[in-house]
């Protein structure tokens, strides 16, 4: 597997995004051979290039990693994890790896995939079923995407946070309310948060039931007793394909994609959080 950087970064190498847009996740997952057979998709064995939405979930899944990795972490817990595929990746660091689901057979099936699977410990069920005293607290707590799916946002960070051991850190990731595209309502504007109970907890793009913004989001972790210790916003339509560009994609405009969102890092924020669909996050305790 290539070598994963070890300080923050807000953008994996270009050597390293090429290398799964051509080949696939597995470059950086450790599957089994026999795990192509169930990747019909071709996220994890196929090729997807910018700009696209397969080469943006290339980049989300890339920059997650790096994001964790960069923390270093002992143990982490990695809730509604799907696939675990980050769990399986930390695994490889000799991290300890424990991943929640609310589909026990999904979770399960996952996990089988990977040549490291017994070496990741699996609590399905809900997450506000979980107690600390019984799972240990954990270097890292890990929420990806799932923020626009929960109808309480700031009782699952309160949550999450119970988890979270003295030093350690929760990384969220979720979609970004400031987008320019993005025609949902804001978590400021829903009038009515326990009406949203019914539709929680959805795992595709249906359930979502509101986006957050990143000032949103700074307040929503202050409410839950959080601060943000690092926030990137990221993915303009040149990774996104967003604006029709997806026509576009192919192995030749794979650079200038690249190029072109880690230049969008230099905007003024005011501009970036409008020109980029995606927020992720380093949350820690307030003490």
């Amino acid at each position: 597997m290539p070598k994963l950087a070890s300080q923050p970064a807000e953008f994996p190498n270009y050597t390293l995004f090429r290398s799964v847009c051509s080949s696939g996740l597995s470059r950086v997952r450790p599957f089994r051979e026999t795990a192509a057979a169930s990747d019909p998709l071709g996220w994890n064995f196929g090729s997807g290039w910018p700009p696209s939405y397969w080469a943006y979930g290339r980049m989300r899944a890339l920059l997650a990693l790096l994001e964790a990795a960069s923390l270093k972490p002992r143990s982490a817990l990695e809730v509604a994890a799907g696939d675990a595929a980050l769990s399986a990746c930390l695994a490889t660091m000799g991290c300890r790896v424990v991943a929640n689901d609310l589909r026990g057979d999904n979770l399960s099936e996952a996990v089988a995939t990977f040549s490291n699977g017994e070496s990741i410990e699996r609590l399905p069920g809900n997450l506000f079923d979980l107690d600390p005293a019984t799972t240990g607290l954990f270097d890292l707590v890990i929420a990806c995407e799932i923020l626009e799916h929960v109808a309480h946002t700031v009782d699952f960070l309160k949550q999450l946070k119970r988890f979270v051991a003295p030093g350690g850190h929760i990384l969220v990731t979720t979609p970004n309310g400031s987008y320019f595209r993005n025609k949902l309502p804001t978590h400021s504007q829903v009038q009515d948060f326990d009406a949203l109970e019914q539709r929680q907890f959805k795992p595709d793009a249906d359930g979502h039931l509101f986006l957050i913004t990143p000032g949103e989001l700074r307040n929503l972790a202050q409410d839950a007793g959080l601060g943000v210790e690092r926030m990137v916003v990221w993915g303009t339509p040149l990774v996104t394909g967003h604006v029709r560009l997806a026509r576009f994609a192919s192995q030749a405009a794979c650079r200038f994609c690249y190029h072109f969102e880690s230049l969008a890092q230099k905007l003024p924020f005011a501009i970036k959080q409008r020109a980029c669909s995606s927020i992720s996050a380093i949350l820690s305790p307030i003490q």
